[in-house]
């Protein structure tokens, strides 16, 4: 103990000399490098910066108002233009008469063939003031029939005040509400091609912006339409930017996300917000009984996605494809701070790396054409159209006809509403079990099916028509669902865009067919859903060539596209593959310890 204690002095007392002659102690051995993190593809950086944290968070309540937004411009416009029972109104001469409202209605209104509705656009052409002082029975109907000279009597028991309604687009002027909703369309067959190009060029933020903006302003103006000209040409405007408004910004949400995550940022906004205010709108539109404060509500919101500007952030899959790595960089360190993922130098200089190589091989000027020259890529598009287009015209014909199956065009909207509920989440549930492909050609197939057992319901059936009719909904929903979140996995970044635009406009030039097959229903409940049948079930067997991408990481350059998923057979299985993966984790998992031994051994003895 002595010498130790002496020993213990000795060093202290050599401690003292040092300090006080200036001699410096020996520093520590200095730490070993960092190993370099190289970062083989965009969805590896996802496990540094997180696939999902407060950072998408943000992103996803974005979508969610988006998809509020989309509810609102797409199917707001239908409670705009209803047309409220409605039949002529009764000569002036009658008015000064001690005539109660439906005594004038059955002395002037024809029924029609089978007695039981009164005619719309048609009243009797007699003398009126005659036949009440003569004290004959009335009406006759012998007599003769005009059309409605006086203008019509409008019933808003149900129903409010319209633009329809306002300016009288009933009988002859039918064609105007219909036109009206074709130009919407037409805006967006120019739009959605144009604006898709433009997401690719100039970027996703800019786009969301500027279509909200654009499509609110044309919006709010519409409410204080007083002429067919003003109101179908603002409806051009909105329908130039409605597509986009959503799907860019989905796109951007999906390309922020690691695959793990990518079907519930894609699905959820739209099961919530989406079908809540589908729910919603009819009663909306209901308690404000005005349609233009209905226009007001519902495209005032829009302006809100100013700021965005400062909220959300720019693609960080984009800004690579256009070689600007420094700034991705900047948001990629962003996001991995809101996630609270410290970032190592080696870590920052691996997505700098990244992001040269990309500059190298992404930064290429491309068009929409460019898919349709390599085999696999010309092959997948081509069926990611023909899928659009069964999806566009089906969901659009079952939406057109819930008005045809029900008895409260509020309530039978409503309820369409609630049954896309359960729809979103068996979507959710559907596509991470049974992969994209086996659930869009199950829903597709089975929503075609449905639409032909119609035909096999007798008419008076009114009850179990609609129901199988909801079930077809039910199923056509699941598989709009997919159609959406289909394309963002299938297609290039650097195409992505525009691609997808593209094959929406086609999918619009179909959907002029869709209030044509609703207007069907005049020939039977059950023919525009046999019509729906047919497409549906044809264009389900269509996708079977997708490929799977559950689980796949996004491409980026268009030889990534043609590259990815190049292997897989018609009957692949991501339920089997799961199961692999799963028990090929088991077994690293028992034999990590004995890897991890190895190495310190040697470690140790370097």
């Amino acid at each position: 103990m002595k010498g130790c204690c002496n020993e213990h002095k000795d060093s202290m007392g050599k401690g003292r000399g040092a300090k006080v002659s200036g001699e410096r102690a020996p520093s520590s051995a200095p730490p070993p490098e960092e190993a370099a993190v190289v970062i083989p593809d965009f969805d590896s950086i996802f496990e540094y910066i997180g696939g999902f944290g407060w950072y998408q968070s943000i992103l996803f309540a974005a979508t969610c108002y988006l998809c509020v937004l989309c509810c609102f411009v797409y199917f707001g416009q239908l409670f705009m233009t209803l047309t409220p029972p409605h039949w002529c109104r009764a000569p002036p001469e009658l008015e000064g008469l001690n005539l109660t409202q439906e005594e004038l209605k059955n002395l002037t209104i024809p029924r029609d063939r089978n007695g039981k509705d009164f005619l719309s656009c048609r009243r009797y052409d007699v003398n009126f003031t005659e036949i009440l002082e003569s004290n004959t029975s009335w009406p006759d109907p012998s007599w003769p029939l005009v059309a409605c000279t006086h203008g019509w009597t409008y019933n808003y028991s149900l129903y409010y005040p319209t633009i329809t309604s306002q300016l009288n687009w009933v009988c002859d002027e039918d064609w105007r509400p219909a036109l009206a909703q074709s130009i919407f369309f037409v805006g967006s067959m120019v739009g959605t091609p144009t604006l898709g190009w433009a997401a690719d060029a100039w970027g996703r933020l800019p786009l969301i912006v500027f279509t909200n903006v654009l499509g609110g302003f044309a919006g709010v103006v519409s409410a204080f339409s007083n002429s067919f000209a003003m109101f179908a040409a603002l409806r051009f405007l909105v329908g130039f930017t409605f597509e986009q408004m959503l799907m860019i910004g989905y796109m951007l949400t999906q390309e922020y996300v690691s695959s793990d995550y990518r079907t519930v940022m894609a699905n959820a906004p739209v099961m919530v917000f989406l079908t809540g205010s589908m729910c919603g709108l009819p009663w909306l539109a209901w308690w404000l009984a005005d349609w233009s404060m209905f226009a007001l509500i519902i495209h005032a919101p829009q302006f809100l996605t100013i700021l965005f500007i400062w909220a959300l952030p720019e693609s960080a899959r984009w800004l690579l494809s256009r070689g600007r790595v420094d700034r991705t960089v900047s948001i990629l360190k962003t996001v991995a701070r809101v996630n609270r993922k410290p970032l190592s130098p080696a870590v920052i200089q691996g997505f700098k790396d990244f992001g040269e190589k990309q500059k190298k091989t992404s930064h290429q000027k491309v068009t929409v054409l460019d898919l349709f020259k390599t085999p696999v890529l010309r092959k997948r598009y081509i069926v990611l159209i023909v899928m659009w287009c069964t999806l566009f015209v089906a969901y659009d014909g079952h939406t057109r006809n819930t008005e045809n199956i029900g008895y409260d065009v509020f309530l039978s909207f409503t309820i369409a509403g609630l049954v896309e509920l359960p729809a979103d989440f068996a979507t959710m549930l559907a596509t991470e079990w049974l992969g994209r492909r086996h659930t869009t050609v199950g829903s597709l197939v089975l929503s075609g099916l449905a639409g032909l057992c119609i035909a096999f319901i007798p008419e008076d059936d009114t009850v179990a028509i609609m129901v199988v009719a909801f079930i077809g909904r039910f199923l056509i929903t699941m598989s709009m669902d997919i159609g959406h979140q289909y394309p963002v996995e299938v297609l290039p970044t650097v195409a992505r865009g525009q691609g997808i635009g593209a094959m929406q406009t086609v999918g619009f030039m179909c959907g002029f067919s869709s209030p044509y097959i609703a207007y069907l229903s005049k020939f039977g409940p059950s023919v525009p859903y046999v019509v729906l049948g047919v497409i549906t079930v044809t264009g389900g067997f269509v996708c079977l060539l997708l490929p799977e991408t559950l689980d796949e990481k996004l491409p980026d350059t268009l030889e990534e596209g043609e590259r990815f998923f190049a292997n897989q057979g018609l009957f692949h299985n991501p339920c089997a593959r799961k199961n692999k993966i799963s028990t090929g984790d088991a077994e690293a998992a028992s034999t990590a310890p004995t890897t991890a031994c190895k190495q310190n051994t040697n470690s140790d003895v370097k």
